[in-house]
Parts: structure tokens; sequence; C-alpha cells
């Protein structure tokens, strides 16, 4: 027996319709994107990245929207690396974590006494 399926327009996979959230103002009735990537944040992943001529290491869902906030803040995003991308800001927050720890400048939630936290 046959099953109804429909193309996702993010991940591009043929799937069964139970996989597709109701959208009563479309055609089929059905959303365009599947559930899970519905659910998936808008990016798909979180980016870590280095500016080397700041020794700078920090994270961001928006990189293109992150460089240019470097920039009004004064700091050369030129030669920018990505250093890893992860499908959570948990996986990509321990990796930036861990470079902060291992010297590199970057976002510090806290500091203490002039020592730099996290």
């Amino acid at each position: 027996m046959n099953h109804p399926t429909k193309t996702c327009n993010k991940c591009k996979e043929r799937k069964p319709i139970e996989e597709f959230h109701i959208n009563r103002s479309s055609l089929d009735g059905l959303r365009n994107d599947c559930k899970r990537c519905r659910t998936t944040p808008s990016d798909g992943f979180y980016s870590v990245y280095y500016l080397p001529e700041h020794n700078y290491v920090g994270m961001t869902k928006h990189i293109k929207g992150r460089m240019q906030n470097h920039r009004k803040k004064g700091k050369t995003t030129e030669g920018y690396k990505i250093i890893g991308t992860y499908d959570t800001a948990i996986e990509a927050h321990y990796v930036e974590t861990k470079m902060h720890l291992e010297g590199y400048e970057g976002f510090h939630y806290y500091e203490t006494k002039g020592r730099k936290v996290g």
C-alpha cells in the first residue's frame, strides 16, 4: 500500500506526510518544512570561529552578522576561520570555552578580581 509522501524544502528528503505539520493555508494542507527541520535552529548549526589578528575565539549562529558586529567594534575580521560547526549551542560553547581555557581571547561570562573565568 502506497503512503502519501512529500519533499521537505529544507532537508530535501522525501518523507511520509505524517512528518509535516498542518498548514491549512497551503495547497496541500501541510507545511513545506518537515517536523524535524522545523524544530532545528534556523541556520541549522552553530559556528566556533577564530580571529587570528586578535587571538580571539567566539561562537555564533549567524557568522556574517557577528563579523559585521566585530568590525563595528574595531576588530579586524579578515582571514577569520571557522574552527567547527555544531548542531547545538552546548557543543559549540564547550569547544569555545575549552579554547578560552587554553589561552585564546574571547567573551568571558564572569570576571572575578581581575581574573577571567569561563
